[in-house]
């Protein structure tokens, strides 16, 4: 119980400084608070090979999500990073996909709730990091919410069926099928 409270509260510390770090103009904190939490999750993780396999997975989704999103003018980051997604809109990935076998391990189980789930969770993420100031929306909040929802439906759920096929079944999956 403790690893799950401790995750959760982790990836929650993580998204408050890291946005609110950008926001301002603070890199290092989110850094190392994001760096903190990678070290805690790989040190208590029964497969780190395959935590460090997600976290790549999670970046490269980032990088496709976050950075389409810079391509086409849905959000501007205040902390730009280029015209790939910035660093710390990566540092968040990470910091979710840390989360998918501990705190948010309910949803590989239910792939397609989390992922229905995540239609409305993310674009209220995305508001938040709005209302810190770390993020505009060039065309508009309502067309940039809405895109934010059509693109982390599908990502959530390839997050989890990533996160399933490098962890194996989850232990009511094993014992369903026993």
């Amino acid at each position: 119980m403790f690893g799950f409270i401790a995750n959760f509260v982790l990836f929650q510390a993580c998204w408050l400084t890291i946005v609110v770090g950008a926001a301002n103009g603070l890199r290092w904190p989110g850094f190392v608070l994001c760096l903190i939490f990678l070290g805690w999750e790989l040190y208590r993780s029964a497969k780190p090979l395959a935590l460090v396999k997600l976290i790549g997975l999670s970046l490269i989704g980032g990088v496709i999500v976050d950075g389409g999103y810079v391509i086409f003018d849905v959000v501007d980051y205040i902390l730009p990073a280029g015209p790939i997604a910035p660093w710390w809109i990566l540092g968040l990935w990470v910091a979710f996909a840390l989360t998918l076998t501990t705190s948010m391990g309910w949803m590989r189980d239910r792939p397609i709730v989390g992922s229905a789930m995540a239609g409305v969770a993310a674009p209220l993420s995305y508001l938040a990091g709005f209302h810190f100031g770390a993020i505009t929306f060039p065309q508009g909040q309502t067309f940039g919410l809405l895109v934010a929802a059509a693109t982390w439906i599908p990502a959530i759920y390839l997050m989890v069926m990533a996160t399933n096929w490098l962890f194996g079944p989850t232990a009511a999956k094993q014992a369903a099928v026993e």
